[in-house]
């Protein structure tokens, strides 16, 4: 039997706000991931669209769950027929990125992908050879890598007159599954 859970830590050479567009910005998921519709919005449903196999589809629906810019987003993973939910191969699952900045300046990405049940066997194994794969990390790292940073923000705007950048609170919503 599997562990219920995987769990993957990336080191990234890149700060956490420029990784966080790669997990957040849906053009540039698909360029590391899959395509998809995904939009930071506690409640937002979306799918991520892949090839199909076998006893796949090749879709994943999901739910955001919580986002905490540029720290902490969850979202839902279930893949299957809705008809076949609660069946051994309906997966159900939530994937859990932490961005936390590292001594020197990077970022250190922590994926937890939990809820897989020990009947999910061949599942777990796929999933768990994309997500612990170097590739992964290198296709994540090569979309980082052709973002623009620092992002320049105006301090004057025409006229005699100074204006501050915005400040930019935290926010954290969390939002239970369905």
């Amino acid at each position: 039997m599997q562990p219920s859970r995987l769990l993957s830590i990336y080191e990234l050479k890149h700060p956490p706000e420029k990784v966080w567009r790669a997990l957040t910005e849906s053009e540039l998921i698909a360029g590391w991931l899959m395509p998809n519709d995904f939009k930071p919005v506690v409640g937002h449903h979306f799918t991520f669209r892949t090839t199909p196999r076998a006893g796949w589809d090749g879709v994943c629906h999901c739910e955001v769950l919580a986002v905490d810019p540029p720290h902490h987003l969850r979202y839902s993973w279930c893949g299957g027929p809705p008809e076949r939910r609660g069946h051994d191969w309906f997966l159900d699952t939530t994937v859990t990125w932490t961005l936390t900045r590292s001594p020197s300046g990077g970022t250190r990405l922590r994926l937890d992908h939990e809820g897989f049940k020990s009947e999910q066997e061949a599942t777990y194994s796929i999933l768990k050879s994309g997500w612990s794969s170097e590739k992964m990390r290198t296709s994540m790292a090569r979309v980082v890598d052709g973002l623009a940073w620092p992002t320049q923000v105006p301090t004057t705007l025409p006229g005699p007159r100074a204006v501050a950048p915005p400040k930019v609170e935290r926010l954290l919503i969390l939002n239970q599954r369905c």
